[in-house]
């Protein structure tokens, strides 16, 4: 690797041995500076995942030193082939116009692999052809896994050991050890697409649903008990009905007997009725004949005085609107004379126009140099013929709305003329209708007095005596059969059957009720069982979870020779959910010193090396607090703090 103006380090050279370098040096004396770079270079990030930290060199002040280009080369060799990748950053100097001095516009950055330029995503690509960045910062960085979220680091060990613990392996597990057709229900769950978690919520959700329902039925049952009712004789209660309703019977036949003269009678009376409302209808027609035909003269004459008087007010009317239309006309003809008269003054005011020579024109419209002699000549007939051509045009335009204007005003003038004739006859009609009219008033007929005419008609005078006799005749006395002592008893009687129908309908309420006791038993028995259904399934769960959880330490725990993985955990209630805690001999990793952390991270870099089959340079930072490393088939790049004492390389 070459450093070139790379943050502290001016220029430097270093060749790093196939399996163990050591870097000693004083704090700030450059060793993550060395890190840094090799990062930046592949990644254009530092050690601390960072691509915005400060590349440039300083000077004593802190301040960047200028125009310097920023250049680190890493050499790898990749399955025995080396490849050469140098990524340089520098500043961009530009004169700006009208300007002597140079100033700054912003950095570039140049990549190139075995000296051959590439572009950026070229460039990444190359590097992530070799090892993806994920992956390269997983396998070089000890700390650098353990700091992930508990998911990413579940994920990445489950890659390790090849995928995922799945259902089936763990039913597998469950059969060799216990009944298969108890995991059925189980099974069927998880294969229809049901997480675990989802069923075993379902499972309790349901169990305690129908164990409230089972806590309520036995209270339910009690009710029916108390509310059932008392046996009784129900024979002899049918019997009692059945005797009473017969009475019943009789004596309906002895009111109907009694009652028949009573329905004679009334039938007479409505056939009565209905013959003095047959005659007084027909002295109502009677009526309207006679008063019909004495009046026929005069009814004609009043037709005749109505149709004169609807054909006065249509010719008022017609009238009204020509009187309305002709005002309309008269006002458009007066604003069109007065349009014409503004036409002819405007007709008169561009004749008296004559052509007056702008001097502000007569110059040259590039050096405003006054024209001369035949330019002058030929600019001012120009502005003549311009003239003339617009006074032409604006007169033919004056000329033609004069035209339009002469038409219209000759056409409305005509109208006018057409309905003051139209006016003039219809009020001539009107003075004749009039006359009329009054002709017809004065002529009226004598009305005859219907009243006495239809008081001698015989037929009247026949009729009126049929209706005195027929109402005559409903006067007559009659006294209705007494029949209310029939009326009474057979009221008694029904209401003792109405009492017996009570007791007696307690037989089907004890019915129902009993149907009702034997379903809730039944329904409980039922709910019991579907209880212990459950339950036995909760059991299943369990098993479940607590055989995946052997499983998947298991597989787990078995890639690795130094730390041991926690990948489930248990809550207060016995639940087990998911975590991934890194252990060394049941420590936990937030509690481990400085030297184990190091060789956890390590062992998970083997681990992680082995399921992927790269290996890659490992940094391992503060060296110098590890006193036994464990083995590792990586390249190790170890930075020692030595107080005192200046960069070294061995």
């Amino acid at each position: 690797m070459i450093l070139t103006n790379f943050k502290g380090i001016r220029s430097i050279e270093v060749n790093f041995d196939p399996e163990v370098t050591n870097i000693f040096g004083d704090n700030a004396t450059g060793k993550s500076t060395m890190m840094d770079a090799f990062l930046w270079t592949l990644f254009g990030k530092d050690s601390q995942n960072r691509a915005d930290f400060n590349i440039k060199t300083l000077d004593a002040n802190g301040k960047a030193l200028p125009k310097l280009e920023h250049e680190v080369v890493v050499v790898l060799s990749v399955d025995g082939v080396e490849t050469v990748f140098r990524r340089c950053y520098k500043e961009n100097w530009v004169k700006k116009r009208g300007t002597a001095k140079e100033v700054m516009d912003g950095h570039s950055v140049d990549y190139f692999v075995d000296d051959v330029p590439y572009g950026k995503r070229e460039y990444d690509a190359k590097v992530s052809a070799i090892c993806p960045e994920q992956l390269f910062r997983q396998i070089t960085n000890p700390a650098y896994f353990p700091s992930l979220r508990m998911q990413e680091q579940r994920k990445m060990l489950f890659e390790i050991v090849g995928g995922d613990i799945t259902n089936t392996d763990v039913f597998d597990e469950l059969i060799t050890i216990g009944n298969k057709d108890l995991y059925t229900p189980l099974i069927n769950a998880l294969n229809s697409g049901k997480t675990l978690d989802e069923y075993k919520k379902q499972v309790v959700s349901q169990k305690n649903r129908i164990k409230g329902e089972v806590a309520d039925i036995p209270g339910r049952i009690e009710e029916n008990n108390r509310n059932m009712p008392e046996e009784e004789d129900w024979v002899a209660l049918s019997s009692d009905i059945e005797t009473k309703e017969n009475q019943i019977k009789e004596y309906d036949s002895l009111i109907a007997d009694k009652s028949k003269a009573d329905e004679e009678e009334a039938a007479r009376r409505r056939v009565v009725r209905r013959q003095i409302d047959d005659r007084y209808e027909c002295i109502e027609g009677l009526k309207r004949k006679v008063k019909k035909d004495s009046n026929v003269e005069h009814d004609k004459w009043y037709s005749d005085l109505s149709a004169k008087e609807s054909s006065i007010s249509n010719m008022n009317t017609d009238i009204r609107y020509l009187e309305n239309k002709l005002l309309t006309l008269n006002n458009s003809l007066t604003e069109y004379q007065s349009q014409r008269n503004k036409l002819l003054e405007e007709y008169s005011t561009i004749c008296s126009k004559q052509f007056v020579a702008d001097n502000s024109h007569l110059v040259c419209p590039t050096c405003n140099r006054a024209f001369e002699g035949e330019d002058y000549n030929n600019k001012l007939q120009e502005m003549q013929d311009a003239f003339q051509t617009n006074k032409s045009n604006r007169l033919n335009d004056n000329i033609k709305k004069g035209t339009a204007l002469k038409t219209k005003i000759e056409d409305l003038q005509k109208q006018v003329h057409d309905i003051e004739l139209a006016i003039k006859e219809k009020k001539n009609l009107l003075s004749t209708l009039e006359g009329e009219k009054q002709q017809l008033q004065n002529s009226e007929p004598k009305a005859v007095d219907v009243i006495v005419l239809i008081e001698k008609n015989a037929e009247y005078i026949s009729l009126k005596k049929e209706i005195e006799a027929l109402e005559s005749s409903l006067k007559t006395e009659y006294t209705p059969a007494d029949v209310s002592e029939y009326t009474d008893a057979k009221k008694s009687l029904q209401s003792d059957i109405y009492a017996l129908k009570e007791r007696l309908s307690k037989k089907e309420q004890i019915e129902r009720t009993q149907q009702r006791i034997n379903e809730l038993q039944s329904q409980l028995s039922t709910m019991q069982q579907q209880v212990a259904d459950f339950e036995q399934i909760e059991a299943t769960i369990l098993d479940f979870m607590k055989s995946k959880v052997a499983l998947v330490d298991k597989r787990i725990n078995s890639a690795f020779s130094y730390v041991q993985f926690r990948m489930f955990d248990t809550q207060v209630d016995g639940t087990e959910f998911d975590t991934c805690e890194c252990m060394v001999d049941g420590t936990p990793y937030s509690d481990l010193n400085t030297a184990a952390k190091m060789n956890a991270g390590i062992d998970i870099i083997n681990a992680i090396c082995r399921a992927k089959g790269v290996t890659a340079p490992i940094w391992l930072d503060n060296r110098e607090s590890v006193c036994n490393l464990i083995s590792c088939k990586s390249q190790i790049i170890n930075l020692f703090v030595e107080r005192g004492a200046k960069l070294t390389i061995q």
